[in-house]
């Protein structure tokens, strides 16, 4: 089993309009500067958890299963603490649920106790087992690799996606664009202007927040 700590990339992140996708693609494909790769679709399913006790809101924590292409299954916690903020992610064998091998719920509380070693007063153990999931998002992309000359290359997201609870299903269009390689300033500039440019010719709303938190922001929690 896998485990590491994720660092964030430079991203940028938009809402966009559904019809404003194929326009993006386009002109994309058109600049003079930036050549592109050929695409390729990924289905994504993310998985969010929630103990009885509301313990991952308490801790402004959260905890996600992602199944990849109905193949590849992680397990990742993201943990926030005095303005800190660190994902952890260990890999699942496909088709496991948390509660079903110890090691998935030891991780889980390792990760907690590190985190939150002055507020882990609880039997941690005994509520994660009683995990459930209270959201999923479902997201078909379609992803293109993005390069020029100098080195700079990044990847660029047409995320066609469903926030899915027990009661409600409402879907989104997200645009997202991902640096990809050393960051220097060459490329940071190369980046700011790759996104300048499509934001000069398509109207993108700043996303402002994760998929996740947009996720709670719509539905709340649902038991």
């Amino acid at each position: 089993m896998e485990i590491f700590e994720s660092q964030k990339l430079i991203q940028r992140t938009y809402y966009v309009k559904n019809r404003d996708m194929v326009r993006l693609d386009e002109l994309i494909r058109l600049m003079p500067n930036m050549e592109t790769k050929s695409s390729k679709q990924i289905e994504i399913v993310d998985y969010f958890y929630e103990t009885p006790e509301n313990l991952m809101e308490t801790l402004d924590a959260s905890i996600r299963v992602r199944v990849v292409d109905n193949s590849k299954q992680t397990l990742s916690i993201v943990c926030k603490n005095n303005g800190v903020r660190k994902e952890f992610e260990t890999d699942m064998h496909y088709g496991d649920k948390i509660q079903d091998k110890n090691e998935y719920i030891l991780f889980l509380e390792d990760k907690l106790q590190d985190m939150y070693t002055h507020r882990m007063d609880a039997d941690i153990a005994r509520m994660l087992k009683g995990l459930k999931v209270f959201l999923y998002i479902e997201t078909h992309r379609l992803q293109l690799e993005i390069f020029n000359n100098t080195g700079f290359n990044g990847l660029v997201n047409f995320d066609s996606v469903m926030f899915n609870t027990k009661r409600h299903q409402i879907p989104d269009y997200v645009f997202e664009i991902k640096m990809n390689c050393m960051n220097d300033i060459a490329n940071k500039t190369a980046f700011e202007r790759f996104c300048y440019a499509l934001e000069q010719k398509v109207q993108l709303t700043n996303m402002g927040e994760t998929k996740f938190e947009a996720g709670k922001r719509i539905f709340k929690y649902e038991y």
